[in-house]
């Protein structure tokens, strides 16, 4: 399915475009002004919509049209696509709702069949619109841009849609593209994978689901995309697919099948969005662990066994440290220090103790594929030097690295450093454990 007019559309027709604050056209249209797009509002009732000439149809709009959004109510839709076909454009948002999702199953069949036979590709209904920030174009009723960046977030829930747009903004972070499919009555999950694979802006592409329609093609393109791919799948529950069912009106399938296959697949799953982000920020700039065995480093005894605890539990391994590796540590730390992985180097540990395990492990890399690096700031420590030292490790050896710096303020610009080097931080080792066993090649 070739997609081009609907993520980089070169004009675009606001039908039902509005003078009134509060009207979702009103808001499509004035996001598009904002971004300086060739944008032409259509509204049957004004002759002026926003000190532009608005047109009573689309077939009215004598230059060509690339792409037509609708808000308008879901009953005259069948009728205004009729006259897309006629004008030719070849793709349509519909953000209206009132479709299969509030049980008018026919009406929207209708509206995709009319679509379809005029070969015009629609996203939606009852969805939230398109925002790709490299373009500066904002075709949504969402009123900001991020950052951009090289996530693609792809959302079943325009609601939910809305507040990661927001919470991404807050954070930071960057998205190549943010598409919303509500029903995907037409183009689906799959389509805007086989379109992101040769999207070179996108290196991670993230995606809330509620429902497949066509499974056997979703793994087909997920295997041809050559990206990660971070899924949020609701409807792990009865409750849960029932819910999903009412809001986009596709039957969820039961929840194990989808586990089974994304793992097959190396799709990884994840359980809350802030997990979904974590792994994609970290998937924009680093690659996966290629197994399991992890190396943790820590200041402080307790949390390296909530550490070891919560790795075994999600499938980690704490690889034992080869003899040669034990003999040399010895040499740079202190007779109590563990002797074993956690490698506690013990509470009174000043920056270049880190710096000499990291210094060891640099030279002795083929037993381990990731690094778990614990501080609590003692009075002695010094967090932002051991986050530096942590990160110049990290750039020399390219072994995974990931944080677990503990506490407040005393560890705050150490956070930041760990941040700005692309390196994960997680406040305690449990979470630390969680979100490194859903990257991990197990």
């Amino acid at each position: 399915m070739e997609l081009k007019e609907l993520f980089e559309p070169r004009s675009i027709a606001v039908i039902g475009a509005s003078n009134s604050r509060g009207k979702v056209g009103h808001s499509i249209f004035k996001y598009l002004i904002r971004g300086r797009k060739k944008v032409y509002p259509v509204n049957i009732k004004s002759k002026k919509i926003m000190g532009q000439t608005a047109y009573a149809s689309v077939l009215d709009i004598r230059n060509d049209v690339d792409l037509a959004i609708f808000a308008i109510p879901a009953a005259a839709i069948p009728g205004v696509m009729k006259e897309c076909v006629q004008k030719k454009i070849k793709a349509a948002i519909i953000v209206s709702g009132g479709f299969s999702e509030s049980g008018n199953v026919g009406l929207e069949q209708e509206v995709i069949k009319i679509a379809r036979e005029g070969n015009i590709k629609v996203l939606g209904p009852n969805c939230l619109g398109i925002i790709m920030p490299y373009q500066k174009l904002n075709a949504s009723f969402f009123n900001k841009i991020p950052d951009v960046g090289g996530i693609s977030f792809v959302s079943q829930s325009g609601a939910l849609g809305v507040a990661i747009l927001d919470w991404a903004i807050k954070n930071n972070i960057g998205l190549s593209s943010f598409i919303s499919i509500g029903n995907a009555a037409d183009v689906s999950f799959t389509d805007i994978l086989n379109y992101l694979k040769n999207d070179e802006k996108t290196k991670a592409v993230c995606l809330y689901i509620e429902s497949l329609k066509d499974g056997r093609r979703f793994l087909k393109a997920a295997e041809e995309l050559k990206k990660p791919i971070i899924v949020l799948k609701a409807g792990s529950t009865a409750s849960g697919a029932k819910a999903a069912f009412s809001h986009t009106a596709a039957l969820a399938t039961e929840d194990r099948i989808f586990d089974g296959i994304f793992k097959q697949f190396k799709i990884i799953r994840v359980e809350t969005l802030y997990q979904l982000f974590e792994v994609a920020k970290y998937f924009v700039h680093e690659k996966a662990p290629k197994g399991k065995r992890g190396i943790i480093v820590t200041n402080a005894g307790g949390p390296g066994v909530l550490a070891s605890d919560a790795f075994e539990k999600r499938g980690l391994q704490i690889v034992q440290l080869p003899k040669k590796v034990l003999e040399e540590m010895d040499k740079v730390l202190p007779e109590h220090w563990s002797h074993n992985n956690p490698v506690d180097i013990v509470g009174d540990a000043l920056p270049d103790r880190y710096e000499a395990v990291f210094n060891i492990l640099k030279h002795k890399k083929d037993f381990l594929d990731f690094v778990f690096c614990i501080l609590t700031p003692q009075e002695m420590t010094q967090p932002s030097k051991v986050a530096q030292i942590f990160t110049k490790f990290h750039h020399e050896t390219n072994i995974p690295c990931f944080g677990c710096f503990m506490g407040g303020e005393l560890v705050e610009e150490a956070q930041k450093i760990l941040t700005k080097n692309h390196i994960l931080n997680f406040d305690e080792p449990e979470y630390g454990a969680l979100v490194v066993s859903k990257m991990v090649r197990k």
